[in-house]
């Protein structure tokens, strides 16, 4: 009996361990059993996530309703996913999508997992920065699917929510004078149309076609914009913008049953013409245009510079737009602002310009062909700057029509050209500038006086039937009086005496064949073939400043500086607040070069300048009503010598010699003066633009 209970004890421990086993391999089955499942399913949903951020990432959105569970898909259709997530990442500007997965974990009751997430994007409300939880669930068919809805798109997004994209328009910037007074800034335009309910049912057709020829756009466009499916009886429905200040159109446009004129926003250019070659003005970007620009942030809608300042100016007067993105609940109320950018405001462009003078200087113009420039000839800045004829800039802005732009082509008065950029034919104005490379080199005596050489004068036979002609004798010939009385004879001999390379040399000192640095692009001053030719008639012409002789105004206006300045030429200056646009500082009072004439020389010559005005061809210029000094030039445009058929241009420079804090110089030219007394005819406009400036109080009977 002992022995049986041993082996039946024996037994019960083998049974025990026996079950321990089997336990302990069905626990360890159990475990792998469930932990190999949850690989497998964590798998699958990393799969399903994977494929949901690839979709995203490359803009495949249509893919992605395939992703989402049964569930959610018998209340939201493919198109309604599809265009949310295209709407809104377009919208929005979405570019740079990325995800960072943070982890992932399954759900407590075993229905799927959760994976958590970052996705960044820029927009053009900045950077956005968002982490989500997105759950991925076994559907009916035991595949893994996502629980989708709109807060995947944004975490704040509902269903019933929408985003809104505004755009925060930046203001351009202004472009001032050195007074303040505004030059172009953003004003306002008009904006021509019908409102349908006012048209009369009667002449609707006639009224239409009436004003399709006004406006300069076809039947079939308006038809086109009156049937727009936005389109009500009590709305205005616009057709084109025009200039705010063409009166002429506005006025014949209400003169239609059923058009109105309202105001829109656009570029106002208070000056006009009077201003417009400087000013220049802006329009519509052109898709060539845009081809280069658009990596710079421009779109279809952009408005820029395509001339003057405008368009020299363009990247800071330009401003950046903002941007706010909002979501907005059902009702449309605000939710939440997802992002937002502040626009940047254009910088202003401040000139060292008079805008009064500009006027004045315009006016006295007035319907000729010509240029005026006023520089301080003490600080270089440029006063004044006028060409005309000129044209409306404001008409340019609205779009200016075709047979406003072909009147403008066509006309032969160039009212396009932009004449002090340009270089002309000096004629006499230069004779300063001869005289004074002769005082530095040598060759001139201030003090020689030499007899009269007539009316006409050549070097010797050699020259054949070839003189040098001038205008009237005065007796006794010296430097000063050569200047007075506008002597060619004087100075074509004194180009003679003092040769080819010394007169060159001297042309080269005071920047001939050089570029001006200033803000617009400028012509450069020339002396053709002088350097290569033998011809000495083609010399003493030059010495006169005919021959081939080419100069700019803003140029002639700087070399004219040295006479005040101890043979210093100023730099012109146009932009005050240059530096502060990236440009280089204009600081007053700088030269362009030094040492051009000697101090001693300079004085001379601004010295004998006052006897033009006071004995000389400039006397008109003494009713100025202040102390000048200056010369006076009829400039001969012709073929050759015997050439009668050629015309003339006007010259006065002239300057307020006594003044010793703010001098002006008034530069003028006028085409065309053949038969209307040359030189004589420019000198009393720029002595009343003198009196105007300087008093305020024009002239009887001007």
């Amino acid at each position: 009996m002992a022995k049986r209970k041993k082996n039946s004890s024996h037994l019960g421990a083998v049974i025990a361990i026996t079950l321990f086993l089997v336990i302990i391999f069905a626990v360890i089955a159990v475990l792998a059993w469930l932990f190999l499942f949850k690989e497998d399913s964590q798998a699958a949903t990393q799969y399903v996530y994977d494929s949901y951020v690839e979709d995203v990432t490359e803009g495949n959105y249509a893919a992605i309703y395939d992703l989402i569970h049964e569930d959610v898909q018998a209340s939201v259709d493919k198109e309604t996913v599809t265009n949310r997530y295209t709407n809104i990442f377009s919208g929005i500007g979405a570019q740079n999508v990325a995800f960072t997965l943070i982890g992932s974990e399954e759900s407590e009751n075993d229905t799927g997992w959760y994976y958590k997430y970052r996705m960044t994007m820029d927009t053009s409300a900045g950077t956005m920065d968002h982490t989500y939880s997105m759950q991925i669930c076994k559907d009916s068919e035991g595949q893994y699917k996502i629980m989708w809805s709109s807060n995947l798109i944004f975490p704040q997004l509902d269903d019933t929510d929408t985003v809104r994209v505004n755009t925060l328009e930046a203001k351009r910037g202004t472009i001032y004078d050195a007074n303040g007074s505004i030059l172009a800034c953003d004003g306002e335009g008009a904006s021509v149309g019908f409102v349908p309910g006012k048209m009369s049912d009667a002449t609707r057709d006639e009224d239409i076609a009436a004003l399709a020829e006004l406006l300069e756009v076809s039947v079939d466009y308006i038809n086109e914009q009156l049937g727009a499916a936005w389109v009500t009886d009590d709305v205005f429905v616009p057709i084109r913008s025009i200039a705010g200040d063409d009166q002429e159109l506005i006025d014949a446009a209400i003169a239609i049953p059923g058009v109105m004129v309202n105001t829109t926003s656009a570029r106002e250019y208070p000056y006009g013409e009077v201003l417009a070659h400087l000013t220049g003005y802006v329009q519509a970007i052109s898709a060539e245009e845009l081809e280069t620009m658009a990596q710079d942030g421009y779109d279809s809608n952009s408005i820029i510079g395509k001339t003057g300042l405008e368009k020299l100016y363009e990247s800071s007067l330009r401003g950046t737009d903002g941007c706010e993105i909002l979501i907005l609940n059902s009702d449309g109320s605000l939710k939440e602002t997802l992002g937002y950018q502040a626009a940047m405001d254009g910088q202003d462009v401040h000139l060292t310009l008079d805008a009064s003078l500009c006027e004045t200087l315009y006016n006295q113009l007035g319907e000729d062909s010509g240029l005026a420039v006023a520089m301080n000839m003490k600080t270089g800045e440029i006063l004044s700057l006028v060409s005309t004829p000129s044209y409306n800039p404001n008409e340019f802005v609205a779009g200016i029509t075709n047979s406003k732009w072909e009147a403008l082509n066509s006309n032969e008065e160039l009212p396009l050209y932009n004449r002090y950029t340009s270089t002309w034919v000096p004629g006499s104005v230069f004779k300063p500038v001869t005289a004074a490379i002769g005082l530095d080199n040598g060759t001139i005596d201030p003090n020689a006086v030499e007899p009269s050489n007539g009316l006409s004068w050549q070097k010797d036979s050699s020259w054949g039937n070839l003189t040098v002609t001038t205008l009237e004798t005065y007796g006794d010939v010296t430097l000063q009086k050569a200047l007075a009385y506008s002597d060619n004879i004087y100075f074509a001999k004194k180009a003679l005496n003092m040769g080819r390379d010394a007169f060159i040399n001297g042309l080269t000192a005071v920047g001939f064949g050089e570029s001006l640095p200033f803000t617009m692009e400028l012509g450069t001053s020339t002396y053709g073939t002088l350097a290569d030719s033998s011809d000495e008639l083609l010399l003493a012409n030059s010495g006169y400043g005919q021959g081939e002789m080419l100069v700019n105004p803003i140029h002639l206006a700087s070399i004219y500086s040295a006479f005040m300045n101890g043979g210093n030429m100023l730099k012109p200056y146009l932009v005050s607040n240059a530096a502060e646009l990236g440009g280089e500082d204009n600081a007053p009072g700088t030269y362009w070069k030094t040492g051009v004439f000697s101090a001693q020389t300079a004085n001379t010559i601004n010295e004998d300048l006052r006897t033009v005005i006071t004995e000389g061809t400039g006397t008109q210029a003494s009713a100025a009503g202040v102390t000048l000094a200056g010369k006076t030039g009829t400039a001969e445009i012709k073929a050759s010598q015997d050439d009668t058929t050629g015309t003339e241009l006007g010259w006065f420079a002239a300057y307020e010699i006594d003044n010793t804090q703010d001098p002006v110089l008034i530069i003028m030219m006028v085409e065309d003066v053949k038969d209307r007394d040359g030189s004589h005819y420019v000198v009393p406009k720029v002595a009343e633009a003198f009196r105007i400036y300087r008093s305020q109080t024009p002239l009887e009977g001007n």
